[in-house]
């Protein structure tokens, strides 16, 4: 089979296509053809060696993968051959087959396909238990930066879907700007890239700041700290600015005094615990099953072309869901056409 490996830490030109024997199911175990690989983050960041929990070279990255059983291990029942599933896997997602542990092979339901199917596994769950952790209360005021990106434009639905009030996303762009409030529902957007941009959410939110601010960049000296309102929640979720300057001891105190959070979050720990992943993800595929939640999936590489599907991502020139396409299968079950790519495709 065909795959994508990681043979060192480093740039984009690490990952290279390579053959390797398709995998054989062990006990517990399903083989899955994989019609998606979802792209995050944490991928770029285990690349270059900088992800803590990440493998070590050699490596097949990828820890999501959707698409239809080929084979089952011993000991699996309630699966057969031919079923729709998607599910997380602890890497080996970049591949033409994933093996799958027949507890996480989640049941996909007719009416979702593969490539929105990855998007409710690392990004969905996350923006699903950072709503609650936070915990977002009826009626507050949520700050979702990278509100257009995958976690971002997920929270943005997610936050107004659990009772938020105003919800206000960052963005860098005129075009993305345009698609968090036209398409996601925020009450505004602003541009983070610009000086000031904390006093544009503090107006949003009649003056009194966000309750809730969902980061992604961990940039703890950055203008976040501006945007908060008094008992506010901070939850960072990622550090994709690899601005290492702290809190400074006054910021520290304001803090102490407006009773405001600063929390980080790891999406391991609610992961940790099957029953809840499995009511969180049972409540996602509702919400997209009824039309209540977008998600969108138009950026899509050939499996080929993981390096071009990093690149984009580093680069912030995506939206939504990255998906890489390891084999073309049918979107749905009485699609025969086949393809994932319908819209901004990259095959």
């Amino acid at each position: 089979m065909k795959a994508i490996e990681v043979g060192q830490f480093g740039g984009t030109d690490v990952l290279q296509m390579v053959e390797k024997p398709r995998p054989e199911p062990g006990e517990g175990e399903v083989l899955v053809k994989v019609a998606a690989a979802g792209i995050n983050f944490a991928d770029l960041m285990a690349r270059q060696g900088v992800y803590p929990p990440g493998p070590k070279p050699p490596f097949v990255p990828g820890m999501e993968a959707a698409g239809i059983v080929e084979s089952v291990g011993a000991g699996v029942s309630g699966i057969a051959p031919g079923a729709r599933v998607f599910g997380l896997v602890q890497s080996g997602g970049y591949a033409e087959y994933a093996l799958l542990s027949a507890e996480q092979a989640v049941p996909l339901p007719d009416g979702v396909d593969f490539a929105t199917a990855t998007a409710l596994l690392v990004q969905g769950l996350t923006a699903y238990f950072l709503i609650e952790e936070a915990p977002v209360r009826s009626g507050e005021s949520v700050l979702v930066n990278a509100a257009a990106g995958g976690v971002g434009s997920l929270a943005v639905q997610i936050a107004k879907l659990k009772g938020a009030g105003v919800v206000v996303g960052t963005a860098s762009t005129d075009d993305k700007r345009r698609f968090v409030t036209e398409e996601l529902g925020a009450t505004a957007a602003v541009d983070y890239t610009k000086a000031g941009w904390a006093q544009e959410v503090r107006a949003a939110t009649g003056g009194k700041g966000a309750d809730v601010f969902l980061d992604a960049t961990g940039e703890v000296a950055g203008e976040g700290y501006d945007a908060l309102a008094d008992g506010g929640r901070w939850l960072f979720y990622g550090a994709q600015s690899g601005n290492a300057s702290g809190l400074s001891g006054e910021r520290i105190l304001n803090m102490l005094f407006k009773s405001q959070s600063l929390i980080g979050y790891v999406l391991y720990r609610s992961a940790a615990d099957g029953a809840q992943v499995t009511r969180a993800l049972r409540e996602l595929i509702g919400w997209v099953l009824s039309g209540q939640l977008k998600v969108t999936t138009d950026d899509r590489f050939a499996l080929a072309d993981a390096a071009k599907a990093h690149e984009a991502i580093a680069a912030r020139k995506t939206t939504g869901k990255v998906v890489l396409v390891p084999l073309v299968l049918p979107l749905f079950p009485s699609d025969e056409r086949g393809g994932l790519g319908r819209k901004r495709k990259r095959l």
